[in-house]
Order: structure tokens, then sequence, then C-alpha cells
């Protein structure tokens, strides 16, 4: 029998993909038993997959100024930074402190993503659900533009070029602007 090998990436998409059928059905299952080959290159290296959390970040003013989540939305489709085909509820639950699956297509630099939700927590326009990680919720429910997760967004660099530009959106979302 000839057995086929995976890369470690496409091992990383199974157990998110398993973690989440668990989530989803309230398992706790975890993958103790995979043993993977390593290669010693420098291409090679083992990527964890993210533990998916259906929690979300709840927007300041959600209650008063929602609007300007639509605002940011519409913002972000015409620079290209989000996918034409994103809908405009799913945008807005990642933002509204509710459960959700909800995944939104990120198709610029995931070092734009970094930086926009580390501003936005740090400006405190935005708040991580309690007991959640700012990088766990981002990572949940974004996605680059080949629908593969983003991993350790955390480890990105500060864009210098796009920070005039991520810093005029998030004034999209001051309520007094």
């Amino acid at each position: 029998m000839k057995t086929k090998s995976i890369t470690s990436a496409q091992l990383a998409e199974l157990q998110n993909c398993l973690q989440r059928i668990n989530d989803i059905l309230g398992l706790s299952i975890t993958i103790s038993d995979v043993h993977t080959t390593h290669h010693s290159s420098a291409c090679s290296r083992k990527r964890i997959a993210p533990r998916v959390t259906n929690a979300t970040f709840t927007y300041r003013w959600l209650a008063t100024a929602s609007h300007r989540i639509t605002m940011l939305y519409q913002y972000l489709l015409r620079a290209q930074w989000i996918a034409a085909d994103t809908n405009p509820d799913d945008f807005l639950a990642i933002f509204s402190g509710q459960p959700s699956t909800t995944r939104v297509k990120w198709i610029e630099k995931q070092s734009y993503l970094y930086y926009f939700i580390r501003r936005a927590v740090d400006k405190e326009l935005i708040y991580i659900p309690n007991k959640r990680k700012i990088w766990q919720v981002t990572e949940s429910h974004f996605i680059d533009g080949y629908n593969r997760p983003f991993y350790e967004i955390r480890k990105q660099k500060v864009p210098k070029t796009a920070i005039p530009t991520i810093e005029k959106m998030l004034e999209i979302l001051l309520p007094s602007t």
C-alpha cells in the first residue's frame, strides 16, 4: 500500500476543520496521535492550527452608532481590502459581541489587518470578549484571499506605508466625526 504524506499546512487545515466540527457539536476532542514527518529545509515550518472561537469583538458604540461599522465596511470595500462579495451583515457580526461563525475575506496584506485590529483595541474602539485573545478572535473571523485562515497574525510587523490609511479608517468608528 502506497502512503501519501501531507504537508504541515494541510495538516493544520485538517485540524482546523476538525476543531470547527467539534465546536459545532460541542465536543472536546484533540488530535494527539498524529505523527508528521518534517523535512529540514528553510521552507518547511510547523504551523499550529488556531483554536477557532465563535466569540466576536464588541464595537464600543454599537448601541448608539452601529452605522459606523457599516461606513467602515463601505470604506474597506472601496479600498478593496475586503472581498467585493462580503455581506454587510457578516461584517457587522464580527463587531456585534454576539457569537458568530461568519468569516470575512481580507484580501489586503495580513499586516494591515494586524495593525487595524491592534489599533482599534488600543484606542478602545472594540473590546475583546472575556477569556478570549485578540488574535484568536481575529483568526477565527478573517480569511485570506485564497479562503485560508490566517496563522500567527500577532507576529506581523507594523505596515508603515499603510498607517495613515488605517488611522483614517479608525476615525470612521468614532461617533463624533
